[in-house]
């Protein structure tokens, strides 16, 4: 057995989630790696497929995905997708955040319901968790929302892409 020790930087303030007891404990229990923290650093030590998902768990709550969406990767069939927004100036990105979150939230949640991915707006960033097929439906809909498509566009998208 060859354990390899790996090292994923997320945003300080995301670090005390993953610290936290029953998330780590979680982490740790279900994929059996161990994880050491110094300040934004979280190292995690483990071997093959059990390794790779601790780290993407780790890097999704560092995006801004709550535990138990992150959880969602424990699935060999899910996969975390981020998309970056830096290209755009920070006004830009303010506008492409606010219509992806949409009216009281309602671009956000059809997204997720009609894809079937969470999704997370975080930084200069755009993650979602899902399928491939999911993902697929999830990443258009938030490009077509970034390119500058109407929101009654976007939704006859994913009501006619639903899975």
């Amino acid at each position: 057995m060859v354990l390899i020790l790996e090292a994923v930087l997320i945003p300080n303030e995301r670090v005390k989630i993953i610290k936290d007891g029953k998330v780590s404990s979680k982490i740790k229990k279900s994929l059996n790696v161990k994880l050491s923290f110094e300040e934004n650093c979280i190292s995690v030590e483990g071997e093959g497929l059990e390794l790779f998902q601790a780290k993407t768990i780790v890097k999704a709550i560092g995006r801004g995905f709550s535990p138990e969406n992150a959880f969602r990767l424990l699935n060999e069939d899910e996969n975390l997708e981020t998309i970056e927004l830096n290209q755009f100036n920070d006004n830009r990105i303010k506008i492409i955040k606010s219509r992806l979150i949409g009216t009281n939230g309602k671009a956000w949640r059809m997204i997720e319901s009609f894809s079937g991915c969470s999704l997370s707006i975080y930084g200069k960033t755009v993650s979602l968790i899902g399928n491939y097929e999911q993902s697929n439906i999830a990443r258009e809909a938030i490009q077509m929302i970034i390119r500058g498509s109407k929101h009654s566009k976007v939704y006859g998208f994913l009501y006619q892409a639903k899975p």
